[in-house]
């Protein structure tokens, strides 16, 4: 697959004693960390079908209780529609009221 990898990107202070957040990114690349080559796409599903390895195929009983978990969630937001917030803000007031209901609030950096 294209782009193997992950980025995770987090605020962190800058040293010092100024309270100055900057932006960085933890980078890993498969690519660039291993010198091993990587099955193709589909070369490793294939291998698991010719020698019976069910791990990576649900099979129909497992889709069926999926559905279970996912159906009433659909139905419980299909006539919801997420509260806009402007960018750079914190997040929609409701997020607050949700966590003050139980005497709790965001931890703001």
């Amino acid at each position: 697959s294209p782009g193997e990898g992950f980025v995770v990107k987090v605020r962190s202070k800058v040293t010092g004693t100024t309270m100055e957040l900057r932006d960085i990114a933890m980078d890993f690349q498969y690519g660039e960390a291993f010198t091993e080559s990587s099955p193709e796409a589909y070369e490793r599903l294939v291998l698991d079908v010719l020698i019976g390895d069910r791990t990576l195929f649900p099979d129909a009983a497992e889709v069926e209780q999926s559905w279970k978990v996912i159906d009433p969630l659909q139905e419980a937001w299909a006539g919801t529609r997420p509260e806009p917030y402007r960018a750079g803000e914190w997040g929609p007031r409701a997020a607050d009221e949700m966590l003050a209901r139980d005497g709790r609030a965001w931890r703001r950096a």
